[in-house]
């Protein structure tokens, strides 16, 4: 009996068996809900901070080795696994609850996509998705997720909608021309793209088994990135069309929250129920734009979120600590987002992935200098004080995230919800 137990171990080592345990199952996060102009997680407040991490699902700025899907017309490439875990390892060292990530929803018109044609699913295109869904469960990250984009990028977005109707419309051509806005009108641009929505809703993660409708890990769907009609920050994104978008996602996932993805505080839309948080960006960090937006979604009782901001200054405006006080003192707001974050090339522990918009933030760069540093730690500052309630020094020591990153946190994945109170 014992060489026969062992001639089976032998058999199982020699085929892989006991190399490949199944993957650990992430502890279900428990889901955010929206009360009043609060968002709440297990009863407690949650704010929702951390950064955008655009590329999770498709990049743009990696060039994969000899034989990896790749896609040259529009750089277009998956993002390795161990990149996407850093992320999440690199959130939770910032003190951050949450990620924005475009790329985990808007997947259209290359063929690395999840439609790389009207109609047509690219499973493939699935794996990093999956991968990036799981992950984030497992260090307790939630995620926001939009479902398409204003802009012409390599991931897609609303002109491939336009293009597959045959408008042959490009964002360089026919940015301020009025025939984008059918994009929101025309019946037989709506029916597809609320296909494509189902298909991604719908689906089941293969590391989790759950639908990204089931997993309470994605918390949010925006219905997209700054929207708007042809005049660029025109907030003209008709009321009808994110009440139709914001209630059939509503109707496939009941339980998750809505943004609405208008560039800009669209007070027409204040009525539409199923919208549970407003947004808006900026670029440069300004003040008095942060307070009015608030005021406005206070009045309608609704949730404020800050989606995207220079954290770099690079295009002046008012100072980052004053920003962050007037997030921290009102009680509408439920947290922001820094545009972007960026980590090492992984497996390649010895560079960082670069981007040229000049708001990169590569979090432990040895290269990082004194000042960039100093803003980090000012970031990571206010995220402590807005997941943690807990007050640290602005030059607080930030941890180190090594490479390969940590496993996720034993326990529960979630981190504590905020005990400060707001008045």
């Amino acid at each position: 009996m014992a060489t026969l137990k062992h001639l089976c171990l032998s058999l199982l080592a020699a085929t892989g068996t006991l190399a490949r345990p199944p993957p650990p199952k992430p502890q279900r996060l428990s889901p955010v809900v929206r009360e009043g102009s609060t968002l709440l997680v297990d009863g407690k407040r949650w704010n929702a901070v951390g950064p955008n991490v655009y590329w999770l699902g498709l990049d743009e700025n990696v060039t994969p080795p000899a034989g990896q899907p790749y896609d040259p017309d529009n750089k277009a490439s998956y993002p390795t696994k161990e990149r996407i875990t850093e992320v999440m390892a690199t959130v939770n060292a910032l003190g951050g609850t949450m990620i924005r990530a475009h790329t985990l929803g808007v997947s259209t018109g290359n063929p690395l996509s999840i439609w790389p044609k009207q109609g047509v699913v690219n499973e493939e295109a699935f794996n990093t998705i999956d991968w990036a869904v799981y992950q984030a469960g497992l260090y307790g990250v939630r995620l926001l997720v939009p479902l398409v984009d204003n802009y012409d990028y390599y991931h897609g977005g609303k002109y491939n909608f336009l293009r597959w109707a045959g408008f042959n419309l490009t964002q360089t051509n026919d940015s301020t021309n009025p025939e984008i806005m059918q994009f929101y009108t025309n019946a037989t641009i709506v029916a597809p793209f609320k296909e494509y929505i189902k298909t991604l809703v719908t689906h089941k993660n293969q590391y989790t088994g759950l639908t990204y409708a089931e997993d309470p890990t994605i918390f949010a769907y925006e219905t997209g990135n700054e929207l708007s009609g042809s005049v660029w920050g025109d907030e003209d994104c008709p009321a009808d069309w994110i009440a139709d978008i914001a209630k059939y996602v509503k109707g496939l996932a009941p339980h998750k929250l809505i943004v609405d993805g208008t560039y800009g505080i669209n007070k027409t839309h204040f009525g539409i129920k199923e919208v549970d948080i407003f947004s808006d960006h900026f670029y440069p960090v300004n003040n008095t734009k942060l307070q009015e937006g608030i005021e406005a979604v206070k009045g309608a009782g609704k949730v404020y979120f800050a989606g995207e901001y220079d954290w770099v200054g690079a295009s002046g405006g008012d100072p980052l600590e004053s920003f962050f006080q007037i997030i921290q003192d009102s009680p509408t707001v439920a947290g922001d987002t820094f545009w972007s974050l960026f980590g090492r090339n992984l497996p390649d522990c010895s560079t960082f992935v670069d981007h040229s918009d000049g708001f990169t933030l590569q979090y432990g760069n040895p290269n990082n200098t004194a000042a960039t540093n100093s803003k980090i730690q000012l970031i990571r500052q206010h995220f402590i004080h807005m997941s943690q309630g807990k007050a640290i020094a602005a030059n607080a020591t930030l941890p180190v995230v090594p490479c390969p990153p940590p496993p996720p946190p034993a326990g529960h994945p979630s981190p504590p919800g905020s005990s400060c109170r707001r008045h």
